[in-house]
């Protein structure tokens, strides 16, 4: 499976900018949290570092820069998506960076086993309008049949 797409793919599917430094930090940190989940109990002695130590940078700054991903990821138009990996309601408040991680890290081993990815929707967003689009969904889904 590759999980580096799924990653991405979630990530784009929020609107998340690949111009903001905070979205490589956020796919790295998910690949490394999928090798080894012991690095999500402590994100800022093992994870936070590991990743900065990769991209040549300070645990601070990583740690800064996924929160920015985590805000707009919150801030997003994709409320479906938002209900399905967060379980959010108008009321919730934004996770912390661990709990983001927590999150995407269990949707993404949820999604990524095959006998659960027939049923999963994939909530994709439309490049024009850059909104949930029912069309593009039900065209991926179609794919991800075929290549099955």
């Amino acid at each position: 499976m590759n999980y580096e797409k799924i990653i991405k793919d979630t990530l784009d599917s929020f609107g998340v900018h690949r111009s903001y430094t905070g979205y490589n930090y956020v796919t790295y940190g998910l690949l490394l949290i999928l090798e080894n989940k012991d690095r999500m109990d402590c994100i800022t002695k093992l994870l936070y570092p590991d990743i900065a130590s990769f991209f040549h940078t300070s645990w601070n700054c990583v740690e800064k820069n996924i929160r920015t991903v985590v805000n707009s990821i919150w801030d997003s138009q994709n409320t479906e998506l938002l209900n399905i990996i967060f379980n959010k309601s108008a009321k919730d408040k934004k996770p912390a960076n661990k709990e983001f991680f927590k999150y995407m890290y269990d949707y993404i081993v949820k999604i990524s086993d095959d006998a659960l990815i027939s049923e999963c929707r994939i909530c994709i967003r439309c490049p024009i309008s850059n909104q949930y689009c029912e069309t593009l969904n039900l065209f991926c889904k179609k794919l991800l049949d075929s290549m099955k």
